[in-house]
């Protein structure tokens, strides 16, 4: 959890500090780090379940979910008041607006492009309704300032929408649709949704100087149960290796990152930016699949 002193305000970060940064600041600094998760889970799901994606829809799914996530960052920070605490990768971000700016056009018609030329008609129905709903979620949480009702609507919607993007390619690819796809799909849903829950409760604090709302400052005392639904999550993926065997190295990464994220939750003494740019990183677990399928 995050300590108060730790809500300071914004002040520009010295070229020394810039300096020091470490690889994984850096790649939550530049919102690297969501889409080369969602990448790495579509790698896993696609091989588990035997679809053969194209390197065009990875490149799309890279291109778009960074999109998503640099648009997100970028209209969170410009509604931030110029004295009001702030985190260090908002803080990054309003250091650098006008290229952070010039990055969302470059992007948005690399991705345009590249879904034109690469995609039928009925992934572009689905990306276009995925789209569609992604952009209604930043309209909705950008237009009530952050907001939210106490219930948890805002980290689940990321939660669905993540998986959802991140599962999208691979159910182009599949003959037909399972109760284990479906399944292993939910479960990471879920496991998003758990790491958005873990983000709001560290930044609980500075969530409320800033005047927003999320399902932890609405309820604190949920924070006691995500340790226990953390457990309940990887138990239910080992548990899914007993029916659906082909998938073992897909619910061994659902179990080891829900396992590594509840560890996060109980590293109360690390700084809060270091905790939330691991808590994206610790979803990388697909990389401990690799040899299984290189055998």
């Amino acid at each position: 959890m995050s300590n108060l002193p730790e809500v300071v305000a914004a002040a520009p970060a010295p070229a020394a500090e810039r300096a020091g940064y470490s690889p994984i600041l850096w790649l939550n600094l530049l919102c690297l780090d969501a889409p080369i998760v969602a990448v790495s889970w579509q790698w896993l799901f696609a091989h588990s379940f035997g679809a053969d994606l194209n390197l065009a829809l990875r490149a799309l799914l890279f291109l778009t979910a960074w999109l998503i996530y640099l648009a997100d960052r970028f209209a969170d920070t410009i509604k931030l008041p110029p004295d009001s605490p702030i985190s260090l990768r908002h803080r990054f971000c309003r250091e650098h607006t006008i290229g952070w700016w010039v990055a969302i056009v470059i992007i948005f018609f690399l991705d345009l492009s590249l879904a034109l030329r690469s995609l039928d008609l009925q992934m572009l129905l689905l990306g276009g309704t995925l789209a569609a709903l992604c952009a209604l979620y930043l309209f909705a949480n950008h237009s009530l300032g952050g907001k939210w009702r106490p219930i948890p609507v805002k980290e689940k919607a990321i939660g669905v929408l993540f998986a959802a993007g991140t599962t999208l390619g691979v159910v182009g690819q599949l003959p037909g649709l399972t109760i284990s796809f479906g399944v292993a799909v939910l479960l990471f849903a879920i496991l998003c949704t758990y790491n958005c829950l873990s983000i709001a409760v560290w930044e609980r604090e500075l969530d409320a100087a800033q005047g927003k709302a999320s399902f932890m400052t609405g309820w604190p005392m949920a924070e006691r149960a995500l340790k226990t639904v953390g457990y309940g999550l990887a138990l239910v993926a080992l548990a899914c290796t007993l029916f659906w065997r082909f998938a073992f190295p897909l619910w061994l990464c659902l179990a080891v990152s829900a396992l590594l994220l509840v560890r996060l939750n109980l590293a109360g003494r690390l700084p809060r930016d270091q905790r939330t740019a691991l808590a994206d990183l610790v979803l990388l677990t697909p990389l401990l699949a690799l040899p299984f399928f290189l055998q």
